[in-house]
């Protein structure tokens, strides 16, 4: 899990200053800060949703990790990005929404990979106990 943290932690900084620099060529110090507020958004989803990956570590409950998983990771980015939208702040003029797909897609593409990995090397260690 450590591994699969620094990993999505990674992709995250690698995306960011593409993100920040569009934000300031766009819109200044408040493009920045809505692609900060992006990835801290979308790290933080990602990140609950690796611990229910991890916590439903059985082969039988893999279905509901992955579920659970993708419930957050979707909820917590879309339900912050339609909030801070509707305040209609520098933010939101900023292009916070576009940012937040944009930083989901990221978080996506790497937490897939990352759960596919796990969830399989869950099955290996059962196989690995029953032999």
């Amino acid at each position: 899990m450590p591994r699969a943290v620094a990993l999505l932690v990674c992709a995250f900084a690698i995306a960011f200053p593409a993100f920040a620099y569009f934000g300031h060529e766009s819109h200044g110090q408040a493009g920045v800060l809505a692609a900060a507020i992006a990835a801290a958004v979308c790290l933080g989803a990602g990140l609950v949703a690796l611990v229910f990956i991890n916590l439903f570590r059985k082969p039988q409950q893999a279905f509901n990790g992955v579920g659970m998983a993708m419930l957050f990771r979707m909820a917590i980015p879309m339900g912050v990005g339609v909030v801070l939208t509707k305040v209609n702040g520098p933010l939101a003029e900023a292009g916070l929404f576009g940012m937040i797909v944009g930083f989901y897609l990221v978080g996506l593409l790497v937490e897939t990979l990352l759960a596919v990995r796990l969830v399989n090397g869950f099955k290996e260690e059962q196989v690995s106990k029953a032999a």
